[in-house]
C-alpha cells in the first residue's frame, strides 16, 4: 500500500518537473517569449524584486510610447514605461520614479508583458547560476529512481 502511495507521488511529481521543463523550454521560445529572473529591483521598476517576467522578444524600434521596455541595469532586470523611441539615434528614453532615463538599443531585451510570477525569480536565478543546476539534475533523478523502485514493487496481479 505505502509503494503504491510513492509510486503514485513520485510519478506525479516527475509528471509535473516535465511540464514545467516543457512550459520554460519549448512553449515559450516557440511562441516568442523568453522568462527573466528580476533581481534587486528598485522601487522604479514595474516588477517586484525576486519575480520571473515574461518578456517578448521583439526588435527595441518596435517598442512603442506606453509599452513596457525590459532592460538590465548592471545585473538587475529592470521594466519601465517607454516614453519616446528615438529611432536615428538607436536608443528608447523611459520613465522611471526618478525621472527618464535614455537607453541604447543594444541594452533592450525586448517587450515586457504585465504578467509575472512573484518569487519564482529568485529559483530561476539560482537554477541557472552555480551549483542549482546541479542540485536540480540530481533531485530530478533520484525522483526517477523512487519512482522506478516502487514501481517495481508494486506489481499488479492478473
Amino acid at each position: 500500500m505505502i509503494a503504491k502511495i510513492i509510486r503514485a507521488l513520485s510519478g506525479l511529481l516527475l509528471i509535473l518537473q516535465c511540464l514545467v521543463l516543457i512550459a520554460f523550454f519549448g512553449v515559450l521560445p516557440l511562441l516568442g517569449y523568453s522568462a527573466c529572473p528580476v533581481k534587486g529591483a528598485k522601487t522604479d521598476s514595474l516588477y517586484k524584486d525576486g519575480s520571473l517576467a515574461f518578456v517578448q522578444e521583439i526588435s527595441p524600434s518596435d517598442l512603442n510610447v506606453g509599452d513596457v521596455a525590459l532592460y538590465y541595469k548592471g545585473r538587475t532586470a529592470m521594466g519601465s514605461t517607454v516614453t519616446s523611441n528615438n529611432k536615428d539615434a538607436s536608443s528608447i528614453t523611459v520613465k522611471v520614479k526618478s525621472g527618464e532615463t535614455s537607453i541604447p538599443y543594444a541594452r533592450i531585451n525586448g517587450k515586457g508583458t504585465s504578467f509575472s510570477v512573484p518569487m519564482l525569480g529568485k529559483y530561476a536565478d539560482w537554477l541557472t547560476a552555480g551549483q542549482g543546476l546541479l542540485y536540480s539534475v540530481v533531485a530530478m533523478g533520484v525522483v526517477f529512481v523512487i519512482f522506478a523502485v516502487s514501481a517495481f514493487c508494486v506489481r499488479d496481479k492478473e
